[in-house]
């Protein structure tokens, strides 16, 4: 049956546009709104924080509010916003365990506010809502899941070349262009050039008292050039290969990372998939005796 709200006391008809009642008839709403307390918040302010006990279920009716975890960093990570209409704090009423993430209001709010046994009694008298509740927290699982991932997988390459000094970056440089074509071509043609230039144009043109030459066969100033060449661009290339090598192993330390999260996540996501059908079949049998109670 709708609800009326001209029918209804203030409170419940806060109650009745948060979209998890909306399934209630007009007296249950008097009655949650019995049950439940307005607490109001100052922009800002710490509602409550990761690893605290959870004790009570929040409904944002006034503001907004951001839902957060510390990462490995100890940054802050936004894991949502939330508007009037939405809730959040029900992992932990329903596990009886610790708040998994944070809670600070963004602006000046006002929240409904419902005890942990009395959210675990409403749920068990309103099968539909709590398979609005359990909707919801999928939607938000699915979404922290990615937001997650996201977070654990980092741009290796980004963040050494945001590191590199500027003696790697010349180091990288030297050995990518120590290792082309270019490179070989343009030092190839260069041998040619000194070679034809001693033998055949100095040796006609170029000699120097008593027939010298610049730097007659077999080219020792070529050799020492070359040798002195090879010398400094072998450490070169070297310091390259080392920073890459370092790369290499900061990318499997990363894919070990991103693996071993989602394993986690996984494990994680079947046991509270176990404990939610769980708790849909405590609802299912508590709906059931009621049904039965009531064609009596």
């Amino acid at each position: 049956m709708p609800t009326d709200p001209t029918q209804l006391s203030d409170e419940a008809q806060s109650l009745a546009r948060v979209p998890l009642f909306k399934r209630l008839e007009p007296h249950e709403l008097e009655k949650l709104a019995e049950e439940i307390d307005q607490v109001d918040y100052k922009a800002g302010e710490i509602i409550f924080n990761e690893h605290d006990h959870g004790d009570a279920l929040y409904v944002v009716e006034e503001g907004s509010v951001r839902i957060w975890v510390t990462d490995e960093d100890l940054n802050e990570v936004t894991l949502a916003e939330l508007q009037p209409g939405q809730f959040f704090g029900e992992l932990a009423v329903l596990d009886r365990g610790e708040r998994s993430s944070s809670a600070t209001a963004i602006t000046d709010a006002h929240l409904h506010r419902l005890s942990s046994d009395d959210f675990q009694k409403f749920l068990t008298e309103h099968a539909d809502c709590a398979i609005d509740v359990i909707c919801e927290i999928g939607a938000r699982m699915r979404q922290t899941n990615l937001l997650v991932s996201q977070r654990v997988s980092r741009n290796i390459n980004r963040e050494m070349e945001e590191k590199a000094t500027i003696g790697q970056r010349i180091a990288d440089k030297v050995a990518s262009f120590g290792g082309s074509w270019t490179f070989i071509i343009i030092y190839l043609s260069f041998l040619i050039a000194w070679m034809a230039f001693n033998t055949f144009v100095l040796i006609h043109y170029g000699r120097g008292e008593g027939g010298a030459q610049f730097d007659p066969y077999p080219y020792i100033l070529l050799n020492l050039m070359l040798s002195m060449t090879a010398a400094l661009q072998a450490p070169i290339i070297m310091m390259s290969q080392n920073r890459a090598a370092e790369k290499d192993r900061l990318a499997a330390e990363q894919d070990f990372k991103v693996n071993l999260k989602s394993e986690l996540m996984l494990e994680e996501l079947i046991r509270k998939q176990r404990y939610r059908d769980a708790q849909m079949e405590q609802l299912n049998d508590a709906l059931a005796a009621l049904q039965g109670t009531e064609k009596k």
